[in-house]
């Protein structure tokens, strides 16, 4: 979106673009959890997110995303999870294995 498009209450985008990904994580376990609350008991909801802002530790883990089956990916996944615990969201992971490409017997 372009960052000076107008949101509700004349809000630009670029003020709200990150937050983007804690809103929608935070809409879907609510969600969720009404539908939890109906029909299982009260069952809190496992939501599994990829983009996150400051605040979405409250709602859920994250995944890093997809990385290539390699060392160096594998290592990167290292530090991303590491700053990502380190930056507020301590439940976080990635494929350690990688999930594009075959890893080697030794990864």
């Amino acid at each position: 979106m372009p960052k000076d498009a107008l949101h509700a209450g004349g809000v630009e985008h670029r003020d709200v673009h990150n937050a983007y990904g804690m809103y929608y994580h935070a809409a879907t376990v609510q969600g969720l959890a009404e539908r939890g609350r109906r029909e299982c008991g009260g069952a809190r909801p496992f939501v599994l997110t990829r983009a996150y802002f400051a605040g979405s530790q409250r709602h859920g883990p994250a995944w890093m995303g997809d990385n290539a089956a390699s060392w160096d990916h594998l290592a990167l996944s290292v530090r991303m999870l590491l700053s990502s615990s380190a930056a507020g969201m301590p439940h976080n992971g990635a494929d350690v294995g990688g999930f594009f490409g075959n890893p080697s017997v030794e990864l």
